[in-house]
């Protein structure tokens, strides 16, 4: 039970966090005056990017939210994540719409969120990649051994 009370309150507070990261507050959006994306939302790109770390070789330990290796690549994958959501909705909301000489677009922000989640995307990776590697490293692999381990113990 402790588990998952601790699980529940990993997981709250990256969804807080997630949210101050990708500045999406009914405050600081100015045009629409609401969130751009819900908890709901939130929580699924933060359960989508746990994922993705599972996923991307070279294999390692499953992670939760509870050990997942660093706050910093999880903010990221989630935002990256969350900014593919909320840039798959502008591009399908995306009007143009031109009569008598003027013209009207509306929902034209699919290249900045491609832009953004380009800049986190390659940053993210390298990194995620790293730490894989790196953890890969400390615990042996499965623990290859040498016939070096026994010069000098005969």
């Amino acid at each position: 039970m402790a588990a998952n009370d601790q699980a529940r309150k990993r997981f709250n507070k990256a969804l807080k966090y997630l949210r101050m990261f990708l500045q999406d507050t009914a405050e600081l959006n100015r045009l629409t005056r609401d969130q751009e994306l819900d908890d709901e939302e939130l929580r699924f790109c933060i359960d989508m990017a746990i994922s993705d770390f599972n996923t991307t070789l070279p294999p390692t330990p499953a992670k939760t939210i509870n050990t997942y290796p660093s706050l910093y690549l999880l903010m990221h994958g989630a935002a990256i994540q969350a900014l593919t959501m909320a840039g798959i909705r502008q591009s399908r909301n995306e009007l143009n719409y031109q009569s008598g000489g003027s013209s009207f677009i509306r929902s034209n922000k699919t290249a900045h969120y491609q832009s953004w989640i380009s800049m986190f995307k390659n940053d993210y990776e390298q990194k995620k990649r790293a730490l894989k590697i790196a953890g890969n490293v400390s615990r042996g692999y499965g623990g290859v051994f040498s016939e070096y381990d026994y010069v000098g113990f005969w």
